[in-house]
């Protein structure tokens, strides 16, 4: 894969493939008004250098100059040739859309914040681009992912089990967007509290193995309640408890802390719910996106996961509200 230029204006977008440099020395080719003004035109279509002399109103053998030094530096190509007045005259196009001189390259490309390009910009439908709002903003991933640490931690001691299940979300998330910066996902230990944490926050896991889910329970529409020394998942909207293991929860709510940023909540009431959750959004978005048949402004949902196969696994998932 090629290197690309994403440009953004007045909130639209544009990528096109660009050369990198890692120094100046091949722009001193570029230095001059005329070298540039012959990229100009061949960048609007091939041009022979009798042609471009012509037009720029300049003396052949300078264009031919230009040429020289602009073909020696890599910026410029042989389109194609033709028989021009019984000689063979070569047509020149840019070798670049676009420049970018990059210092310390390879540096950059060794830091933990490199962004990763994933393709051209995705085509979501206007439902599922505001639905993923703003955790995916102008074809970026635009939040932090935060997962349970798989050691023991919390008042449970609890080891989380849902990395597996962060793939799937991200792999999900990735045919979305066209670039995302690392690091992508987040332990729950990695983060302070979730009123220090000023993002868009996915995060995947209930109040036992997510601590950020713990401090965000009071302020869901569909909540976590102590029972019996478990959880079950209680809705505010329907006033039903669920307290099977394999209830999960999808809730898109506003950051209890920060009112610009939002959070999407991704849990169980064990980790069979989680997945449940999970496999409900990927599945059955357009159902999701839709809100609480309780109350169409709250984006929350239950579901249930079920094994149709038989295979001991959850493979599917039932909408309960």
């Amino acid at each position: 894969m090629g290197d690309f230029l994403s440009i953004e204006r007045d909130g639209k977008r544009a990528r096109m493939p660009a050369k990198v440099l890692e120094n100046s020395e091949k722009l001193k080719a570029l230095s001059g008004a005329n070298a540039w003004k012959i990229c100009g035109l061949l960048a609007e279509k091939p041009h022979y250098p009798a042609e471009m002399a012509k037009k720029m109103g300049l003396h052949e053998q300078k264009v031919y100059y230009y040429i020289k030094q602009l073909k020696k530096a890599g910026l410029i190509r042989v389109n194609k040739t033709e028989e021009k007045q019984g000689a063979l005259a070569k047509y020149y196009e840019p070798s670049f859309e676009a420049l970018a001189l990059v210092p310390n390259l390879k540096a950059k490309m060794r830091s933990k914040e490199a962004e990763a390009f994933q393709g051209p910009e995705k085509k979501l439908s206007a439902e599922l681009k505001e639905f993923m709002d703003p955790f995916i903003h102008n074809g970026k991933l635009n939040c932090k992912i935060v997962i349970g640490s798989p050691d023991p931690h919390g008042p449970s001691k609890a080891r989380a089990r849902d990395a597996h299940l962060a793939v799937e979300l991200a792999a999900f998330i990735g045919s979305m967007v066209e670039s995302f910066s690392f690091p992508l996902v987040f332990l729950d230990t990695q983060i302070e509290a979730l009123d220090k944490i000023d993002d868009n926050l996915i995060l995947i896991g209930g109040p036992i193995t997510n601590k950020l889910c713990g401090e965000l329970n009071e302020y869901l529409p569909v909540k976590f309640s102590p029972s019996g020394g478990h959880y079950l998942v209680h809705s505010e909207l329907s006033q039903r408890n669920y307290s099977e293991d394999a209830i999960g929860l999808i809730e898109k709510v506003k950051h209890p802390f920060f009112e610009e940023k939002k959070i999407l909540l991704i849990a169980g009431n064990r980790n069979a719910g989680t997945k449940a959750a999970i496999i409900a959004l990927i599945k059955n978005v357009e159902e999701i996106m839709r809100g609480n048949e309780f109350n169409s402004k709250e984006e929350a949902k239950v579901v249930e996961g079920l094994d149709l196969d038989g295979d001991g696994q959850i493979d599917h998932a039932e909408i309960k509200e």
